[in-house]
């Protein structure tokens, strides 16, 4: 199980960088485009347009990985604090026996 949260985690955090990388480099070209001049007849005008859709496209990706990425973050937090109080349970269990056991030897003194 853990080791598939982090994998699961590794992966997130690859689609996040490549998803960023990607709008980056069409932020770049999109510039570039506009500043050597966007005419009908380079059809610079059309690829800026697909590039701005690109653009809002992967915005939205990483706007819906950050939210994912927060709710696993959330998740494993829960899962953890679980465990924990899952361990302060048994620990509590023990003492509770562990005062059982002593109890007729405290009184026997």
């Amino acid at each position: 199980m853990q080791r598939q949260v982090h994998y699961t985690a590794d992966l997130l955090q690859s689609l996040q960088q490549s998803i960023h990388r990607l709008r980056n480099e069409a932020e770049e070209l999109r510039e570039q485009l506009e500043t050597n001049g966007a005419d009908e007849t380079t059809g610079a005008k059309g690829q800026i347009s697909r590039l701005e859709q690109l653009i809002r496209e992967c915005q939205k990706v990483e706007r819906l990985l950050a939210e994912q990425s927060t709710e696993f973050a959330r998740l494993l937090k829960s899962e953890h604090e679980l465990d924990l109080v899952a361990a302060r349970a048994a620990v509590e269990l023990g003492l509770s026996r562990l005062r059982a056991a002593l109890a007729p030897e405290l009184l026997l003194e």
